[in-house]
């Protein structure tokens, strides 16, 4: 079977409905994976899929694949990417699979693969289901697997709030689900605290009216941002169509860029646990880099993306790492995978315990002019490329001086100001950040982006999020 390379991405499976994936190529990538499982003498596995159109045909599909190979399946239906992890652990199941495209456009889809709990395939192992994909070397149980189909969601919201004890909480939430999976799930738990919660746009719609349910667009937040100042809440809260990210506003409906968060989480770890390193990606603020040092801790920087950052945290035994883009992952009191709704509650439960306002608690850190998270076209089949050999160069050019990391794209850090542009692991673009102590060094740093990025025409401008913070 012919199937495109370029699905099998950093960390995860994702490609265009119709010409990437289809039924029977869900089918192929299920007998892949339970390939994958069986050279690990693993014999069952968890699945479960987002709110999108062809998810329920995919899941039908990957399930057969799965039991057809003898790898028995618990069918969880709907469900969010955490759930699933969760469920993992309810299980004693080490397998674990969820049809999902997370915040990509309607006319995708793809797949989470899970090989241990908490534990997503990184890089190499993914590059091991498409060479198994590829060669059609399938390897299976000699005895078909069974399916059995349950609900975790009761068992898995009761493990959330025995973990946050939070009873009679004072605040008015205002949700703003997107119309994606999570308004599903997240309301219920959040009402659970005592909070007084405000659903708006909560039931799934796999058309996504309102557009690609990414909770770092503008667009959306500033929706949420309306609605709170309406109903004079406290906070605000969005999710991506997974569940495992989140966007937020405070009381005056300002958007809280997720890097200012990992600051705020990591100032409340390192109350009670000083000196722990602190994982956190390359699009992070220097906020984030302050805070730490300030606090006690230490900063570890890292690659992009959940699996790795995640990798990252068990390596360095961190009791915390985050992400820009909203994952959150929390070894303290959890499992240590991304999950908005228990990040919520953190937040929450923080507020809640010193008594501030998220206004006042992100007013306490080091301040700086950020972007927000910036999308821009750019063909994966030259993105790398284009970042490596023409747009490093010419920010070299402009700043001799500055500190350089290039584990991950490219990031420029001077005292008192910050550049990153790296190539996405989950589509054809590249994402930019950039940030400046001052509103005069952060406008200077937009117009020399923007040049760099205007001057080569494989940047495709057409496509993109939050691009008029380069206007």
């Amino acid at each position: 079977m012919d199937i495109n390379p370029e699905i099998f991405r950093g960390y995860d499976i994702r490609g265009v409905v119709d010409k990437d994936l289809s039924p029977e190529i869900m089918y192929h990538l299920g007998q892949a994976y339970a390939t994958f499982l069986y050279r690990r003498q693993i014999r069952e596995a968890v699945v479960g899929m987002d709110s999108r159109e062809t998810s329920p045909a995919y899941k039908d599909s990957f399930i057969k694949a799965l039991t057809d190979s003898g790898i028995s399946v618990i069918d969880i239906g709907l469900t969010l990417s955490q759930i699933m992890y969760f469920a993992q652990y309810h299980y004693l199941s080490k397998g674990g699979a969820i049809i999902t495209a997370s915040h990509n456009p309607r006319e995708y889809n793809g797949l989470k693969l899970a090989v241990g709990f908490s534990d997503t395939l990184v890089t190499p192992e993914i590059q091991e289901v498409k060479q198994i994909a590829q060669s059609q070397k399938f390897q299976k149980y000699p005895q078909k697997g069974q399916v059995k189909h349950d609900n975790v969601f009761s068992a898995y919201k009761a493990d959330l709030l025995k973990r946050i004890a939070l009873t009679n909480l004072p605040f008015k939430i205002v949700i703003d689900g997107m119309n994606a999976t999570p308004g599903a799930f997240v309301p219920e738990i959040l009402r659970a605290t005592g909070a007084q919660v405000i659903d708006q746009n909560t039931k799934p719609d796999p058309t996504f009216p309102l557009g690609t349910p990414d909770p770092t667009e503008r667009k959306h937040l500033q929706r949420l941002a309306n609605r709170v100042r309406q109903e004079q809440a406290d906070i605000g809260f969005t999710y991506d169509n997974d569940g495992d990210r989140i966007g937020i506003v405070d009381q005056d409906g300002r958007m809280i860029w997720n890097d200012v968060l990992v600051a705020l989480f990591a100032k409340d770890i390192l109350e009670f646990l000083p000196g722990s390193p602190i994982v956190f990606n390359t699009l992070c603020s220097k906020v984030v880099v302050d805070t730490i040092k300030t606090a006690g801790g230490q900063p570890v920087i890292w690659i992009t993306g959940h699996s790795f950052i995640k990798a990252k945290i068990k390596e360095t035994r961190a009791p915390f790492g985050g992400e820009l883009s909203g994952h959150f992952f929390f070894m303290d009191n959890f499992y240590g995978h991304d999950d908005g709704a228990f990040a919520s509650l953190r937040l929450l439960s923080y507020l809640h315990r010193t008594g501030k306002s998220l206004k006042q608690a992100v007013a306490a850190l080091p301040q700086y002019v950020s972007s927000p998270e910036i999308k821009l076209g750019l063909a994966d089949a030259t993105k790398f490329q284009v970042i490596k050999s023409k747009i490093t160069p010419d920010l070299k050019q402009l700043y001799p001086d500055a500190e350089y990391l290039d584990i991950d794209g490219i990031r420029m850090d001077t005292p008192e100001t910050m550049v990153v542009i790296r190539a996405s692991q989950n589509g054809p673009y590249i994402t930019v950040k950039f940030e400046g102590k001052t509103q005069d060094q952060y406008d200077t740093l937009k117009h020399q982006i923007g040049d760099i990025l205007k001057s080569h025409s494989e940047v495709d401008w057409t496509y993109g999020v939050n691009t008029d913070a380069l206007s």
